[in-house]
Parts: C-alpha cells; structure tokens; sequence
C-alpha cells in the first residue's frame, strides 16, 4: 500500500513539474522541470518508508520488499537477521535489522562481498553495518563432507541439490584472517 502512494506521489509530482513550468522563462523552466524530475524518480527509486517501516518477523520485512520472494531459510541473530530466498530461479540474501524487538527492512544497499574459490565453490558474505560480525553462505559441490572455519562458526545445510550443497553461518566478533576449511583444504578469504 506504501508503495503505490509512493509511486502516485511522484507521478503527480512530475506531472506538476511538467504543467507549472513549462509557462515560466526558459532557464528557470528547465532547471526546475529538471529538478523536480529528478526528484520523481528519486521518490520512485528509493524506499524512503524503509527508514520508518517496521515488521513483527524479518520473513514480513522481506515480504514487504519483494511479493515474488520465496523464503529459503531465516538466521535470527540478536541485531539482525539473515534472510535466504530464491526469487526468479536465483538464491539472493538480505539482512533485516532487529530494532526495539522490530524488523526494518534495509534503507541503504547491503555490504556484500560474492567471490570464487577452489574448483567449483563460491561464496557470500553479506556484512552487519557497524560490527565485525557477518553472516556467509557457502555453495560447493554436492559431494563435500566438511565445512569449518578458524572461527568455530556452526555452518548450516539450507539447500541440497545434485550438483551442489548451500550452507550458511553466523561469524561474531570477527578479527585477523578468516581461513575456511573445506575437506581438508583451507581457503583464506579478505574480509574487508
């Protein structure tokens, strides 16, 4: 409901830019024609609401910001959440934040970091603002039988398939290196 009075106000907002300026002189027409579109397309492009709205569960907060959003697996930390979904065949993640026992849907673009390593193994890290925790998601191939890292991080199994297996952990309190050991073979990733 909040975004369709979003979008109405930046259409009216455009269309009043268009009608009231274009009478006026010609360079303070166009700079204001200018300025209040690009003002529409701000008020369209970014969910300003984020900064006010508040859910009971992450899993709302997510569902607020995307309808098509199919929810995988929920992380609930004690300032955040992880949230894992799928949404046209693809596996995306989000942090919602716990504020006074709410969730808030993120206002500003998430801190993540998507990289490669081994032979067919990938992961993502996706950063808590203001902390040294973050939460990464690891996929590897199927046949992988241990997962651990030199933070005593408890990985958990979110999703199996033939070719590949997805887990997830929580990292608190994160410092120096972080080395990711998969079968035996240790993997050091950048952080920063």
């Amino acid at each position: 409901m909040l975004k369709i009075i979003r979008y109405a106000i930046a259409i009216c907002l455009a269309i009043i830019s268009i009608i009231y300026f274009k009478n006026k002189e010609k360079k303070k027409r166009l700079f204001k024609l200018i300025l209040g579109l690009i003002i529409s397309v701000a008020i369209l492009m970014i969910p300003f609401e984020n900064l006010v709205l508040k859910f009971n569960t992450p899993e709302r907060a997510l569902n607020y910001l995307s309808a098509n959003a199919k929810i995988i697996k929920t992380i609930e930390e004690e300032n955040s959440a992880l949230v894992i979904y799928t949404e046209s065949g693809h596996i995306f993640a989000i942090t919602i934040y716990n504020c006074d026992g709410k969730w808030k849907a993120p206002f500003l673009p998430e801190d993540q970091i998507l990289s490669r390593f081994g032979k067919n193994s990938k992961f993502l890290i996706t950063k808590e603002r203001n902390s040294n925790n973050f939460y990464i998601m690891i996929s590897v191939d199927g046949d992988t039988k241990v997962i651990s890292d030199n933070q005593n991080s408890k990985f958990e199994l979110f999703k199996k398939s033939d070719y590949s297996t997805h887990y997830v952990a929580y990292v608190s309190d994160y410092e120096g290196d972080y080395i990711i050991n998969i079968d035996g073979e240790q993997y050091k990733i950048n952080i920063s």
